[in-house]
């Protein structure tokens, strides 16, 4: 980690999302970790966390900006359950046993000739919420995340919408600048998308789920649940 010069951390933990950056100059380097806290009120008007909501945690290493923006970051990725809400959940990244960013970098270097035009326009992900069995839904929020951005939207009125659309199924298409402050989102960045609402217990409150990017010229679609 000797050329980061930050780290940015991005989560979505019971509905409510997270960025956060970490200068390298403020982390004690005698220490073999660094520990972080993530919090979030256990009700937050959407949904009231629980054992096993999911959630997720990305951590990307940025060094040289004037250099490497171009480049393809080192970042790692995590899923996880709430195991207690009475006391801190752990998750790990940058474990040595963690594939996220080598299976990520196969799918960058397989496309570097594919993309033509790779210092401008937009990455689109499109998330889709499936409720066929969950048709009471009152209340969602959709969030999605890559390259330590993450957007979000509360829909106030679920039933509504799926009145109006005759679909059992919520869309939301998320449209994120390629042109980041982290750098360039490159194909094969990896992407998250969760949704959460108190109306999809059983299971869970929050569901999450993951991907790559492989288009620009189209939607990445990922189903969240």
């Amino acid at each position: 980690m000797e050329k980061t010069k930050f780290l940015r951390i991005t989560a979505f933990i019971n509905g409510d999302d997270f960025k956060q950056d970490i200068p390298i100059s403020s982390i004690d380097k005698s220490k073999k970790k660094l520990d972080v806290e993530l919090k979030t009120d256990i009700d937050n008007g959407i949904v009231e966390a629980n054992v096993p909501d999911e959630f997720f945690v990305c951590v990307y290493q940025v060094g040289d900006l004037m250099t490497e923006y171009n480049s393809f970051a080192k970042f790692d990725c995590n899923e996880g359950d709430i195991l207690n809400i009475k006391k801190p959940t752990e998750i790990e990244l940058f474990t040595a046993g963690s594939q996220v960013y080598a299976k990520s970098k196969v799918v960058y270097q397989a496309n570097l000739n594919n993309v033509s035009d790779s210092n401008s326009g937009t990455v689109k992900i499109k998330i889709l919420a499936p409720l066929a069995d969950k048709k009471d839904t009152k209340k969602l929020v959709i969030a999605a995340m890559i390259k330590g951005q993450i957007q979000s939207e509360v829909i106030e009125d679920v039933q509504a919408e799926l009145d109006k659309s005759g679909d059992s199924t919520i869309k939301r298409t998320f449209t994120f600048d390629r042109k980041t402050d982290i750098g360039l989102i490159q194909i094969g960045d990896r992407y998250h998308a969760c949704v959460a609402s108190e109306d999809l217990r059983p299971p869970e409150r929050s569901e999450c789920e993951k991907r790559v990017v492989k288009h620009f010229d189209k939607p990445n679609s990922l189903p969240a649940r």
